[in-house]
C-alpha cells in the first residue's frame, strides 16, 4: 500500500484562525497568556541551576512505581485487521505515543532514547523504557509527527532508528512545524517524505494499492473517490510554546499540535505548550484574573470534540519560568475542556529527569485534585502506565 497526501485547501486566516506570526527570523507566541510574571525569591537563579544540575548528570533508574508493559501483538494484530476499533492509543512515555487510527500507524514525539541532549552523558534523562526493542517489531511507521525542535520531541537517535528499519525506509513520512524540514534533509531523509506545515494546514491521506499507478490521473482519481480507500486527515493547530536546539537557534522553527482524524474517531495531541502565565507564588482566588491562550477553544470549535486527546501536566515549577510554556495538571484540565475532548491521557509527566524541583513522580495526583474541583469523572482525564492501551470502537 502507498500514502497518498494532498494539503486541502487553506482555511481562511483571521483572528479566530490565526496563522503563526514570525518576526525577522523568529516565530512568537502572539497571545498576552505567554506574557512572563513576576519572579520570588523562593526560586532565585541558583536554586534553579542547582535543580537542573541535580538531575543532567542522574542515570540511575528511577519512578519505579510507572509500569512499562507494550503489548506488541495488539498493535501488530491492529495493523493487519482493525475490527471494530476505530483508533487505539500507547503511551510510550513523556510525550511519545503510537496512534493506530484507520488502519494507519502514527508515532508522536518519539524521543525513546536516553538522553534529551546532543552530548550523551548530560542532559535531560528518559528513565524509563520504551516498551520495545527494537522498531522491526512494531507494524510499517506510516507517519512520525513531531510537535517541534526541543530534545525531548526531536530525538535524532529515534528518527534514524526508525528510517534504518527496511519496513520504513521508504514509507514512513514525516510531519513537522514550518522551517524545521530542513533538519530532516540533513540527516539524509528524503525531501519527498517530509511535509512540514503552518497552523490549520490540513492534508488529507488516503491508502492505495502499490498497483495504482499515480501519474494516470483518472485511475488515481478513482481511486481516490473509492469508498473502500482507508483516509485520514492530518492537521497542524497552534500551541504556545517555543523551539531551539543549539542555543543560536531559537524560535527560528515553529511549534505545533496536531489532529487527527478519520470518519470514526477523532484525536488531538497538544504538543508541548502553555495555558497561562502566572507569577511565582499566585494565590488560587487570583489565577483566573490572567489571560489563557485562546487556541484551545479555537481548536474545540473548528476540530472538536474530540473522542481522545493527549495533554501535558507536567508540575510546572517555577511558575514564572514554566508556565508560560508548560501546562500543569489545573491547565491541563482546562485545555481538556476548552478543546472539547472526551477522554484525555496525561502526557509530559513520569519518564524525563528535568529540573529536580519538578518531581519526576509528580502529575497525576494533583490532577486527580484539578479534576474533583470541576466535579469531572476521573475516567475522562488520567495517566496511564508506559504502553497501556486506550480503544475507541467505531460507529454503529
Amino acid at each position: 500500500m502507498i500514502n497518498y497526501i494532498e494539503k486541502l485547501p487553506e482555511r481562511q486566516k483571521n483572528p479566530e484562525t490565526c496563522a503563526s506570526v514570525k518576526q525577522g527570523k523568529k516565530y512568537i507566541n502572539p497571545w498576552p497568556s505567554v506574557t512572563r510574571r513576576e519572579a520570588s525569591k523562593e526560586y532565585g537563579v541558583p536554586r534553579i541551576i542547582k535543580g537542573y544540575m541535580k538531575n543532567y548528570f542522574s542515570g540511575n533508574e528511577k519512578h519505579e512505581n510507572l509500569k512499562v508493559d507494550l503489548n506488541l501483538k495488539v498493535i501488530t494484530d491492529y495493523h493487519e485487521n482493525d475490527g471494530n476499533i476505530a483508533m487505539q492509543l500507547f503511551w510510550l512515555g513523556h510525550a511519545a505515543f503510537l496512534l493506530q487510527i484507520n488502519s494507519f500507524t502514527i508515532l508522536f514525539d518519539p524521543f525513546l532514547s536516553r538522553r534529551a541532549s546532543p552530548i550523551g552523558f548530560i542532559g535531560p534523562y528518559r528513565c524509563k523504557d520504551k516498551g520495545f526493542k527494537s522498531f522491526s517489531e512494531l507494524p510499517p511507521i506510516d507517519f512520525v509527527i513531531i510537535s517541534h525542535s526541543h530534545y525531548d520531541h526531536l530525538d535524532k537517535k529515534t528518527i534514524k532508528e526508525i528510517f534504518a528499519e527496511k519496513q520504513n525506509k521508504n514509507r514512513t513520512h514525516i510531519f513537522c512545524p514550518k522551517d524545521l524540514k530542513k533538519w530532516f534533509l540533513s540527516i539524509n531523509i528524503p525531501d519527498n517524505q517530509v511535509t512540514e506545515c503552518d497552523w490549520w494546514d490540513d492534508h488529507k491521506i488516503t491508502q492505495l494499492p502499490d498497483t495504482i499507478d499515480i501519474k494516470d490521473e483518472n485511475k488515481l482519481n478513482e481511486a481516490l473517490a473509492s469508498p473502500t480507500s482507508r483516509k485520514i486527515i492530518i492537521g497542524a493547530v497552534p500551541c504556545q510554546h517555543f523551539s531551539g536546539r543549539s542555543g543560536f537557534d531559537n524560535n527560528e522553527t515553529l511549534w505545533a499540535g496536531w489532529v487527527v482524524k478519520s470518519s470514526d474517531a477523532s484525536y488531538y495531541f497538544a504538543g508541548d505548550t502553555g495555558y497561562r502565565s502566572l507569577p511565582d507564588n499566585c494565590p488560587e482566588e487570583e489565577i483566573e484574573n490572567y489571560p489563557v491562550c485562546p487556541v484551545f477553544k479555537q481548536i474545540g470549535t473548528i476540530h472538536g470534540p474530540f473522542d481522545l486527546a493527549s495533554i501535558p501536566i507536567s508540575p510546572a515549577l517555577p511558575p514564572h519560568m514554566m508556565s508560560p510554556i508548560h501546562s500543569n495538571p489545573r491547565d491541563g484540565v482546562d485545555i481538556h475542556i476548552d478543546c472539547k475532548s472526551k477522554h484525555s491521557i496525561a502526557m509530559h509527566w513520569g519518564t524525563v529527569l528535568f529540573n529536580a524541583l519538578n518531581p519526576i513522580e509528580s502529575g497525576p495526583a494533583r490532577l486527580r485534585e484539578e479534576l474533583d474541583k470541576k466535579n469531572i469523572p476521573h475516567e475522562q482525564f488520567h495517566d496511564t502506565y508506559i504502553g497501556e492501551m486506550i480503544q475507541v470502537e467505531k460507529k454503529s
